[in-house]
């Protein structure tokens, strides 16, 4: 039976609310305390046994003592994640809060003394990082502003989002490498251990203090603890967004009641998690408009006037169809410098050919008219060869070079019947190596002229061609085919500046500028071709909806112009810009339009269809609470335990709504009473006093 509390009972509602206890340490599975009353180790049977004397690692002090967090090294899992396994298969693991069992002074404080009575050196450092009054004079200084490794200074201002000074927000930019070389570093929260409220939930306080906002009767984020209640409640400073904080650690609570009568007199109740069938739409204004890829601005590629233009406006063409003329001088002159360009290559061609001839007769006759060749033989093998001054010259070159041979003969000769004299013969001799050495010099020569014309001339042609070809180029480029520029020259000259403009695609003509007579540029649009088989459709979507919103969802587009008209597509796009006046989103669908009632810039209503009868998993919305920076469920341990637990949320409906991330069906979360326990984990931010609940 539930029981109901109102305001006028409050001294009934206050006894409930001290049976409820919020608690920061009970394993996540509640394995742990299922073991304590199970045949479990003796160890874990009672918390008067839990210390150092029950843990699951044997203590060895030789390996010194972690005053970050007050247990020996050789038993500190924080500094050493190696020694995790060892204490989870010894079943002495809290998973609510990361560490042994035997040394979580949340869910345990009464192991505090116990640990801090094994330090040699007399100080008191536990577990939890709660340091009390030390014995010796070098006591380790307080965690927080006093220990950290860097000074904290407030020229830089105060980081409200992190609850300490900019100049030591390693959050914010400072640096941590001085941090981590003074060992004030938590690598398990990955922030100064003197910053560290997950592990030191009392240095929250002590950061606040130095907050020039700060105000002595504030109590900011101090942990709060009923004199009731066996275990410590500690509340984070939160960021107030609108979604879920990673940083914010609520969801490390938890919610325990003293027996399963108190939650049912609490009038807590719960509901299995499961998958429903939800259909969901967002509704949004909208307009119509033409597929921008299926739409094409018809501009000319030369500058003139028009002197046709047939084509009217809704008038349906097709590829090629003829749409304008323009006269354009400067076309016709683009024509003409390409007929001179294409003369000057036919020279170059024709030029080349001769030179090219020239040379191969060249190169034949070179072969052919050697030192050691007769007149007779050489004449005759050279008598068709056409090689001009060439052939001439190297022929004088040879016959002279024979004459000097033959001459020399006929004084040896006559040396030896002794009717010349020696000189005469050496005059002779000295006549045929002059005649042989400027018969080579005339063959090099005629060899170097005909190679270097023939260079010319192909130097000639690749520049003709070259020229020719970016002519051919640019009147491609203003828009006449191959058939077109092969025929330039051959038709009448009033032809040379006539441009005729063509529709490159089929469609519909919705606007038409060209005015016969007018005088137009290339950047003007002259006619425009839609496709009108296919319309878009730009909506827009409000920015708390984008979460929902994805491409490939259908939409249902209606105008108040066309009644008993609906029109069907899919989302295609989502901007990501926020339009920073109306605070929305622009998305588009893709709509058919065969029967071609879509107009453009028609107007209507939208509705994007997220959920069409889909199995979801959902919750009753009585079950989602927010803490300010987080939304929230509570999901149930055991019939005392309950989490709190961070959720996305999506559509509602019905009285549901949709959860995107944080639980699965099968889980039983809190539905009567949600508020209740958020109410209770919130005390230290709201007051810690008694609420009315009907």
């Amino acid at each position: 039976m539930k029981t109901t509390f109102n305001s006028t009972s409050r001294a009934v509602c206050a006894g409930v609310m001290l049976a409820l206890v919020v608690a920061s340490g009970c394993d996540e599975t509640g394995e742990l305390h299922d073991q304590r009353n199970s045949a479990a180790p003796a160890k874990l049977v009672s918390n008067a046994d839990f210390g150092p004397d029950t843990s699951a690692v044997p203590i060895d002090m030789s390996a010194g003592w972690c005053n970050g967090h007050g247990v020996p090294e050789s038993v500190c899992t924080r500094c050493d994640s190696s020694l995790i396994a060892k204490f989870k298969d010894g079943r002495d693991w809290c998973g609510a809060h990361g560490l042994p069992e035997t040394q979580c002074t949340i869910c345990n404080p009464e192991v505090r003394e116990r640990w801090a009575a094994l330090n040699p050196a007399g100080a008191t450092d536990v577990p939890d990082g709660t340091v009390s009054t030390a014995a010796s004079e070098n006591a380790r200084p307080l965690p927080g502003p006093a220990s950290s490794a860097v000074e904290p200074t407030l020229d830089q201002g105060w980081c409200n989002g992190h609850g300490v000074p900019e100049s030591v927000c390693t959050r914010c930019g400072a640096s941590a490498e001085a941090f981590k070389e003074a060992g004030d570093w938590c690598a398990e929260h990955d922030l100064p251990e003197s910053q560290c409220v997950a592990c030191h939930p009392e240095v929250e306080a002590r950061w606040a203090r130095l907050d020039p906002d700060w105000q002595e009767d504030e109590p900011v984020g101090e942990a709060m603890i009923d004199a009731d209640l066996p275990i410590q409640l500690v509340a984070n400073r939160r960021l107030l967004t609108g979604s879920n904080d990673s940083q914010c650690q609520v969801d490390r609570l938890k919610v325990r009641f003293l027996d399963a009568t108190t939650a049912r007199d609490a009038g807590i109740e719960t509901e299995i998690v499961r998958t429903r069938r939800l259909s969901d739409t967002i509704e949004c204004p909208a307009e119509a408009g033409f597929d921008q890829t299926r739409l094409v601005r018809i501009t000319p590629r030369v500058p003139g006037f028009v002197t046709e233009a047939s084509v009217e406006v809704g008038s349906f063409v097709n590829a090629g169809d003829l749409l304008a003329v323009l006269e354009s001088p400067a076309l016709g002159e683009a024509k003409s410098r390409y007929i001179r360009m294409r003369e000057g290559h036919f020279l170059a061609i024709a030029d080349f050919e001769r030179v090219d001839t020239i040379h191969r007769g060249t190169l034949h006759m070179l072969e052919v008219c050697t030192a050691s060749a007769a007149s007779e033989e050489v004449r005759r093998k050279i008598a068709n060869v056409r090689v001009g001054d060439a052939k001439s010259r190297l022929l004088q070159a040879h016959a002279a070079l024979e004459l000097a041979r033959t001459t020399l003969e006929r004084e040896r000769t006559l040396l030896e019947k002794k009717i010349s004299s020696e000189q005469s013969f050496d005059t002779a001799r000295s006549r045929l190596v002059s005649a042989e050495a400027a018969f080579y010099a005339t063959r090099e020569a005629v060899a170097f002229d005909s190679e270097r014309n023939r260079l010319v001339a192909v130097r000639t042609l690749k520049v003709a061609k070259s020229g020719l070809d970016a002519v051919e180029r640019e009147l491609h480029i203003l828009g006449l085919s191959e058939a077109q520029v092969a025929t330039l020259g051959d038709e009448p000259d009033t032809a040379l500046t006539r441009y005729a403009l063509h529709s490159p695609v089929a469609g519909r003509i919705v606007e038409r500028r060209a005015v016969v007579g007018e005088v137009v540029e290339q950047r003007d649009a002259l006619y425009t071709v839609a496709d009108l088989s296919t319309m878009w459709l730009m909506m827009a979507v409000r920015e708390r909806d984008l979460a929902v919103v994805r491409t490939g969802l259908p939409i249902l587009f209606t105008v108040d112009g066309l009644p008993g008209h609906s029109f069907d597509g899919t989302v295609t796009w989502i901007s990501s810009v926020v339009d920073d006046q109306t605070r929305t989103v622009k998305v588009r669908a893709s709509l058919p339009n065969e029967r071609g009632l879509l107009r453009a810039n028609m107007f209507g209503l939208a509705r994007i269809i997220v959920h069409d009868n889909d199995e979801i998993v959902s919750v009753p919305s009585g079950a989602v609470q927010t803490d300010g920076c987080c939304q929230l469920v509570f999901v149930k341990q055991d019939d005392t335990l309950f989490e709190p637990r961070k959720v996305s949320l999506g559509t509602s409906a019905n009285g549901h709504v949709e959860i995107l991330a944080g639980l699965s069906p099968g889980e039983s979360v809190v539905t009567v009473g949600s508020f209740l326990m958020k109410t209770e984990i919130l005390k230290s931010n709201i007051g810690a006093g008694c609420c009315d609940v009907d």
